[in-house]
């Protein structure tokens, strides 16, 4: 069954899968960290996923109708399937984006609309009136990898929050990226005894707080300044930023 990440763009659910999959899949006493550990948890829709089930979608219709198919085919294997997402919960004709049958629960990251629009408008090299345009609009989409059909529905900030907010699960999460800035420990510990309920994995203090410094901002940047990050889209633009916090509140009052 799957468990999703999901997130509108630019809201932290990097860094939560980076925390996610040292605590899940690197032994407690390990003290290097690489950034190709995000593979564990890859992003849907994808390209390689679509492929590697024998899938080459033509058309965002053929991406609509293997939604299902392929989430029923990862989750053949029996196991816990973390996946992180863009997509609104939306349905396209009578194609759901997921359903009940294929997921057990959902991580729900929420960041301030204002600072995503500024982080986005760095991320997509737009203006932050382009982006604003971007963020505020029902039709918008992401694209599925580096090919020219669209792989997934983000609509507006509100459009995403609401779809995935009133997504009738009962264990679902929301946490705020606010919250994980300002109090870690508190909320990543959140996040683990959330998954407890779920799947039952320890829960261990001292790991999550090493995960943490494993995982903290200043540590990532620097192994992407040296090695590179496999999801980053433009050279000159570091893909893991930390944001502060209220710049999208300062950048609109001044257009104001």
């Amino acid at each position: 069954m799957i468990i999703w990440l999901a997130s509108y763009p630019k809201s932290g659910n990097t860094w939560l899968r980076l925390f996610l999959c040292s605590y899940l899949f690197l032994d407690s006493k390990t003290k290097s960290f690489s950034l190709d550990l995000i593979k564990n948890i890859p992003s849907f829709p994808n390209k390689k996923l679509f492929a590697a089930h024998g899938i080459k979608p033509k058309n965002f219709e053929d991406v609509a109708k293997s939604w299902l198919i392929i989430q029923k085919k990862i989750n053949s294997n029996n196991k816990v399937n973390f996946l992180k997402t863009h997509h609104s919960y939306v349905t396209l004709n009578q194609y759901s984006f997921t359903n009940k049958e294929n997921t057990i629960g959902a991580i729900h990251l929420v960041r301030d609309p204002r600072d995503v629009l500024i982080s986005y408008s760095k991320h997509m090299n737009k203006t932050v009136d382009e982006t604003l345009k971007l963020i505020t609009a029902n039709n918008h989409v992401g694209y599925l990898d580096d090919t020219n059909i669209t792989g997934d529905i983000r609509g507006s900030w509100s459009l995403h929050y609401n779809t995935w907010k009133n997504f009738n699960l009962k264990e679902k999460i929301i946490i705020r990226y606010e919250d994980l800035i300002n109090k870690p420990y508190e909320n990543f510990h959140k996040i683990i005894l959330y998954l407890n309920k779920l799947i039952k994995i320890k829960i261990d203090e001292k790991k999550i707080k090493r995960c943490i410094e494993l995982t903290n901002f200043e540590n990532l940047k620097k192994i992407e300044n040296l090695n590179g990050f496999v999801e980053g889209n433009n050279k000159n633009v570091p893909f893991l930023i930390l944001e502060n916090m209220n710049n999208g509140k300062t950048v609109l009052i001044k257009k104001l």
